[in-house]
């Protein structure tokens, strides 16, 4: 097994009816807070179908960040969205794909390689 530094984690809670409401109906002040695509405080991931609004952290953070974190995101989420309570049980982290594993997974047909020519003998290969 070999731990990947490189990637980034993601924090957050999925996205129910009264959340997406509750954002689309967000006061413009507050809409930074997820709206720009490289936000320091919340973005909107994708997960399937379902939508997931939460932090992009590094990886290897320390255990007492954790619940820091946690925090943060229920905190602007409360701000965001005072009518809509979510449980701090409700923040999950998944790590964030790369962008061959999002190809994969999308399912984006992967290019064949072109078959090399054989060099088995003297004859010549018409490829």
């Amino acid at each position: 097994m070999e731990l990947d530094k490189g990637r980034q984690l993601f924090f957050g809670c999925k996205i129910d009816s009264k959340l997406r409401e509750a954002l689309a109906q967000a006061k413009p002040g507050d809409r930074h807070y997820f709206e720009d695509a490289d936000s320091q405080f919340l973005q909107i991931c994708a997960f399937g179908e379902e939508r997931w609004i939460g932090k992009v952290v590094k990886c290897g953070l320390g255990v007492t960040e954790v619940e820091d974190i946690q925090r943060n995101i229920l905190s602007i989420l409360r701000r965001i969205a005072p009518d809509v309570r979510k449980a701090s049980s409700t923040v999950k982290i998944f790590p964030i794909l790369g962008e061959s594993e999002v190809a994969e997974v999308i399912g984006e047909p992967e290019e064949e390689p072109e078959p090399e020519p054989s060099s088995n003998g003297p004859y010549i290969a018409d490829y």
